[in-house]
């Protein structure tokens, strides 16, 4: 029997387990597999947090079903095992973890069995399986960074390759009569070797959620999302309008680099501001416990005595929360409505722990330390990613550019060559021997396909590079907009400039 599917249609029979279920097909947490390692960090940090409260056994498993992320669901077939088939827990995680598919939540769940089966706590339990996925998950962290390091060196190579092949291509059109499918079979080789490149780093990444994904009461998110809504169609619209016009397609690239950057500086100043604000914290809400503990008063009363100079990029978050606290409303739309503001998911997690556990009766100070273990262990672990992604970011736009502006002079070269060649060429072997022109000979009908073929390569090549850039750097979509934006533009900048530099060389040149 799959006691798996047989939780999830006995889950949806009752009306505050279809609450779960909506709460776990949110758009908070990724539904991914890839992401279940980051998730149960997550998840585990949050079952101890609320643990560290005494709440009973069944009320760890109802919390822990209600969150917005992957391994949830786990949680939410175990709670209605127990509840509605009335099975003991440790027997119910032993079932679902038995028909678990992944490896590391199928561990997890006959561990968990076994500890409540043997009399174990659930907080000391809990609190030592969360320091052991916090390891783990540093250690998958840490080696996904070292991938990372070592692709971003290969795609180097790759990319190189693939525009040599082009010009490989290139020549052999032109010195023997090769069939249009060869050129064709290479081109399109060229391509996938560029989406390949960037599909293996997007594929070894580590694997985290950084923007909240319903961060609508976040002003920097909705600015982003603005200016997408605007722009984007903009530069569809003025992008076929210059091809229309017949100005050519680098021109065209341009005005789309044009409309694109400036989606992709609003995404960069955003992603800075969340950054900072997830430094931050940390730092904030173990100071908040540590007041709260200390002196004895609540929560609430101890965000009046927080200092923010250590915390200043939360400074006029935590303003407003405060300014709701004060106007008695519910402290948990005001918490929720303080991490939605931030835009941050780190933010949104750690904050969801620490208000859950305060509010079932936790000690604030060991709340705060447990909740910002979390925020804390990305922060470090960004950094480290951050020294890899930044040089390969300057990096994979020199190395577009430069081949950008090789390959477009290159087919230039040929073209005008040919050109030159063709009519003193076709009279100088009107007499030659048959067989020597069989052994060499120039084609000059098939040159001009060369150019034509060369622009999808110019284009995948834009789009390939940016979204590396993106997978190693871990940004959002609106980030890497900008990339492509940048991208783009330095495509068409070759475009619009190398044939012009071409002409001038060769028109240097007396015989020419």
């Amino acid at each position: 029997m799959n006691f798996s599917k047989f939780s999830e249609w006995l889950a949806g029979k009752g009306s505050s387990n279809k609450s779960e279920s909506k709460a776990n097909k949110s758009k908070n947490g990724s539904k991914d597999a890839e992401y279940l390692t980051y998730d149960l960090f997550y998840q585990l940090a949050y079952m101890s947090t609320i643990a560290a409260a005494g709440i009973p056994r069944s009320q760890i498993f109802a919390f822990a079903s209600q969150l917005s992320c992957t391994s949830a669901r786990y949680f939410a077939e175990i709670h209605s095992l127990a509840k509605q088939m009335r099975y003991d827990y440790a027997v119910a995680c032993r079932m679902v973890g038995e028909s678990a598919e992944e490896e590391p939540a199928k561990s997890l769940l006959l561990r968990l069995a076994s500890s409540l089966g043997s009399g174990e706590t659930e907080a000391d339990f809990l609190a030592q399986e969360a320091k052991i996925q916090a390891q783990a998950f540093e250690n998958e962290y840490e080696r996904g960074v070292e991938s990372v390091r070592k692709w971003t060196e290969g795609y180097a190579a790759l990319i190189v390759s693939a525009a040599l092949i082009v010009m490989v291509a290139a020549i052999a059109m032109l010195i023997y009569p090769v069939a249009t499918s060869f050129t064709v079979t290479l081109v399109g080789v060229t391509i996938c070797v560029a989406v390949l490149g960037a599909w293996a780093i997007h594929r070894i990444a580590p694997k985290e959620v950084r923007v909240h994904a319903p961060a609508t009461k976040c002003p920097g998110y909705n600015r982003v999302t603005w200016l997408t809504r605007l722009l984007l169609p903009c530069a569809l619209v003025c992008f076929l309008l210059i091809l229309a016009s017949g100005a050519g397609l680098g021109w065209g690239l341009i005005i789309v680099s044009l409309f694109l950057v400036p989606i992709g500086f609003a995404g960069i100043l955003f992603e800075q501001q969340v950054k900072k604000k997830d430094g931050d914290i940390a730092t904030f809400l173990r100071s908040l416990g540590n007041i709260a503990s200390a002196v004895g008063i609540t929560v609430s009363n101890a965000l009046e005595r927080v200092d923010m100079r250590s915390t200043s990029n939360l400074a006029g978050d935590v303003k407003r929360l405060r300014s709701r606290l004060d106007s008695r409303l519910k402290p948990e739309v005001c918490w929720q409505r303080f991490s939605l503001e931030t835009g941050s998911e780190t933010i949104y997690r750690s904050v969801k722990m620490f208000h859950d556990a305060t509010r079932l009766g936790g000690d604030p100070e060991e709340v705060g330390a447990r909740s910002s273990m979390l925020a804390m262990t990305l922060d470090f672990l960004r950094a480290r990613r951050g020294q890899v992604s930044s040089s390969f970011t300057f990096l994979a736009f020199a190395m577009h550019a430069a081949l950008i502006a090789l390959l477009v002079f290159v087919v230039q070269v040929i073209i005008m060559f040919g050109d030159i060649v063709a009519g003193v060429y076709n009279e100088a072997v009107a007499e030659a021997q048959v067989r020597a022109l069989e052994v060499f000979s120039f084609n000059f009908q098939n040159v001009y396909l060369l150019e034509t073929l060369t622009m999808p390569c110019i284009l995948v090549l834009s789009v390939t590079t940016a979204f590396a850039v993106k997978a190693a750097e871990g940004s959002g979509f609106h980030k890497m907009l900008g990339y492509v934006g940048i991208t783009l533009g330095l495509s068409g900048f070759g475009l619009v400039t190398v044939p012009i530099m071409a002409d001038k060389i060769f028109s240097s040149i007396p015989a020419m």
